[in-house]
């Protein structure tokens, strides 16, 4: 069988919309360039972290947060990424770095609603990944960053993308269309862009390209796991744009497997307390 159709594709031209990004902060590149080698070290990026002072910090602060449970205050950078993981490690820099990016352009309510869907999205994502005990390497950080086109065009175009917002919200507009209709580019292919653009797995770079596409069931792959999370992170009440349909929890639930023997497979209720729990103890 040959390589996934992904992969073939070559690498397309920048979008016009992208081009007035920011620079992509250099210590969240030399993190995510050094977490991709084979047998690095907690000590190697604990040393790198140490260069930025602030973003230490972050990483600090979340590792001491309701997020990870921790049951003794984490003060060093070693602790913190032996607890939340390298993986983890490495999608918080690349949210925290363009978090940064948006930060000052952006009203915090927008940027705080699309960051508390992601991360329910990510933690969604762990569970169904650790309940079918396939792709929980991954499944955190594709669920962290599906929306990372969002952010991209936000970054880009904060005034105007935050007003199209708040119009397809308040319309019930199509999201994507309006996207493509304004930035000819949907927030779907600008992620991708970006995730091929900073060098992220192919895998990762196809689960945000297709998040919105609808889940089919008898199948599991990273891209269903992302598709059925941020549409259970609605239904738990973090939904952060307008939907394309009112989906049920129960319904998204069937799509994956063994999820009886989780959270997420007593109730939406039960989950949704879960979720909120940690929300509320949120470091964002």
């Amino acid at each position: 069988m040959g390589p996934p159709v992904f992969d073939t594709l070559a690498r397309p031209q920048a979008p016009w919309a992208l081009r007035l990004l920011p620079p992509f902060p250099a210590i969240a590149q030399r993190i995510l360039a050094l977490t991709a080698q084979e047998d690095v070290s907690v000590g190697q990026v604990a040393e790198l972290i140490k260069m930025d002072p602030p973003f230490a910090a972050e990483i600090l602060r979340f590792a001491n947060s309701a997020l990870f449970g921790a049951r003794r205050e984490i003060a060093s950078l070693s602790q913190a990424i032996v607890l939340m993981g390298t993986d983890r490690v490495t999608a918080m820099a690349t949210c925290v770095a363009m978090q940064k990016m948006v930060r000052h352009t952006v009203g915090n309510p927008a940027l705080r609603k699309i960051w508390h869907h992601s991360l329910v999205t990510a933690l969604v994502s762990e569970q169904i990944a650790r309940s079918a005990r396939r792709l929980q390497d991954v499944a955190y950080t594709a669920g962290l960053l599906h929306n990372l086109g969002t952010l991209g065009l936000m970054a880009a175009y904060p005034a105007e993308y935050t007003r199209m917002l708040q119009v397809t919200n308040e319309f019930g507009f199509d999201l994507l269309n309006t996207e493509r209709a304004l930035f000819e580019i949907d927030h779907c292919a600008a992620g991708a862009y970006l995730a091929q653009d900073w060098d992220f797995p192919d895998e990762l770079a196809a689960a945000i390209a297709t998040h919105h596409d609808s889940p089919v069931k008898g199948t599991f792959s990273l891209d269903t796991v992302v598709q059925v999370s941020w549409r259970l992170a609605d239904t738990l009440g973090y939904a952060a744009f307008s939907s394309d349909r009112e989906w049920q929890f129960d319904e998204l639930v069937s799509y994956v497997p063994n999820t009886r023997t989780s959270w997420l497979g007593e109730s939406r209720e039960v989950a949704k307390e879960h979720i909120h729990t940690i929300i509320a103890a949120s470091p964002i």
